[in-house]
Formats: C-alpha cells, structure tokens, sequence
C-alpha cells in the first residue's frame, strides 16, 4: 500500500466514523422528540377525559339546581358567571333526564 491509498482510506475511513457519530446523535434525538410527543399527546387525552367530566359534572349541578330550586347555588354559579342553557332535554327509559356524554378516546 502506498502513501496515497493509505491517506485515501484513512480520509474515507473517518469520514464513515462522521456519519456514523452523527446518525447515532440524530436516532436519539428523534427518540427523545417521539418521548416529548406522546408525552404532550397524553396531556391533551386527559384534558379531553376532564373537560368531559367537567361537563357532566356542570349538567348535573345544573339540574340539581332545577330540580330543588336551590336558590343557593344558582346564586354560586352566578356568582362564578357559570351559565347552561340546555337545549332540548331528552329522557331515559326511566323516565330521568339523560346527560350527553362525549366519547373519550382510547389510551395507549
């Protein structure tokens, strides 16, 4: 081997170790943005989950509040400008009003 080929292939050989340092950077660094990402898609299934709850939770507080004429809470809500304007009610086979739900979607 002469002097030439040995530069060459020296030159050739750390310019395969470059790539090879810089693929195993970057295949971590998409590890860790997927890690980020499920972690903020997670976040966004639990708000979902709660701002149903938080739904059901008003609906019911609302028809309570309907029902017993509680003028205590009414005047709560208004005073936490919480304000429901229920559309058209619609019953269950017993005969007690049904609360709308929201499909929450599936966790992994």
């Amino acid at each position: 081997m002469n002097r030439i080929q040995f530069f060459v292939l020296t030159g050739l050989s750390s310019l395969i170790v470059l790539f090879l340092i810089g693929h195993i950077f970057l295949v971590r660094y998409s590890n860790y943005e997927q890690n980020r990402l499920a972690a903020a898609q997670q976040v966004i299934n639990q708000g979902q989950v709660f701002q149903g709850n938080l739904k059901q939770l008003a609906v019911r507080i609302f028809q309570d509040s309907q029902k017993t004429g509680d003028q205590g809470l009414k005047d709560l809500l208004t005073r936490q400008q919480i304000s429901y304007n229920p559309g058209p009610e619609s019953t269950n086979a017993d005969g007690s009003p049904s609360i709308p739900t929201t499909p929450t979607p599936p966790t992994h």
